[in-house]
C-alpha cells in the first residue's frame, strides 16, 4: 500500500483492465481497477450514487467490463448476467466489500491520516472464477493514492531556522556587495590620482632635462 500526492490523471477516473488466465485448471478473470477520486462516505457509505456505497457500482462495472473484454461483448454480457445471480458471487462480493472496507479504515486511514471528506483513490485487484462466480480480493495488489489537503501541510520546525539563516546571509551579501562597490570606486580614484602624479613627475623630469641641456 502506498500514498502519492497526486499520481496523475490515470487514477483520478474510474478505470479497469482485465486478463483471462488459467490457474489450477480454473479459468480466472484477473481484474485491476481504480475507484477514481472518491471519499470514504461515497465509496463505503450512503453518500454514493442512489444513497448506497459506490463500491458495488464500481465493482459491478469492473466485472462486466472485464468479462466483455476477455470473452467478447456478447459472450461476456451473457456470462455477467449468469454470474451476478449466483449466490457464490453475491456472497463473495459482500465479503470483498467488508475486507476492503476493514483494510481501509483499520490501516489506510491511520497510516495516511485520512480524515472525513478527504479525497483518495484505491487501486486494487480482483480474481473472478468463471465457473463458480466467486470473487476474491488480491490484497497484495492494492494501494491507496491520497491527495494531501493544503491545510494539512505544515512546515517543519527546521524551516524557521533555515529562513533565519537565509535572511542573515542575504544581509551579509548586501553589506559585502556595497563594501565591494565602495572599494572599487576608491580603487579607481586612487588609480586616477596615481596616474596624475606619474604624469606630473614625467613633466618635471622633462623640464629638468631641458634646463640641464641649456
Amino acid at each position: 500500500m502506498q500514498s502519492e500526492e497526486g499520481e496523475g490523471e490515470e487514477v483520478e477516473r474510474e478505470s479497469v483492465t482485465s486478463e483471462l488466465v488459467t490457474e489450477a485448471g480454473k479459468r480466472i478473470i484477473k481484474i485491476k481497477l481504480s475507484t477514481g477520486k472518491t471519499s470514504a462516505g461515497k465509496l463505503f457509505g450512503k453518500h454514493g450514487r442512489g444513497g448506497r456505497p459506490d463500491f458495488f457500482r464500481i465493482v459491478f462495472g469492473a466485472v462486466a467490463n472485464g468479462l466483455r473484454t476477455s470473452l467478447g461483448n456478447e459472450e461476456g454480457e451473457a456470462k455477467f448476467n449468469e454470474l451476478r445471480n449466483k449466490s457464490e458471487f453475491k456472497k463473495s462480493l459482500n465479503q470483498v466489500f467488508n475486507n476492503i472496507k476493514d483494510w481501509f479504515f483499520n490501516e489506510a486511514i491511520k497510516q495516511y491520516n485520512i480524515g472525513k471528506g478527504d479525497v483518495f483513490a484505491i487501486i486494487t485487484e480482483l480474481d473472478l472464477d468463471l465457473e463458480t462466480g466467486e470473487l476474491k480480493w488480491v490484497r497484495e495488489g492494492s494501494q491507496v493514492i491520497y491527495w494531501v489537503r493544503s491545510d494539512k501541510i505544515t512546515a517543519p520546525e527546521s524551516c524557521g531556522k533555515i529562513e533565519e539563516e537565509l535572511r542573515k546571509l542575504k544581509e551579509d551579501y548586501d553589506r559585502l556587495r556595497e563594501e565591494n562597490i565602495r572599494l572599487k570606486n576608491q580603487n579607481e580614484e586612487l588609480n586616477r590620482e596615481l596616474a596624475s602624479v606619474k604624469a606630473r613627475i614625467s613633466e618635471l623630469m622633462k623640464l629638468l632635462g631641458n634646463q640641464g641641456n641649456s
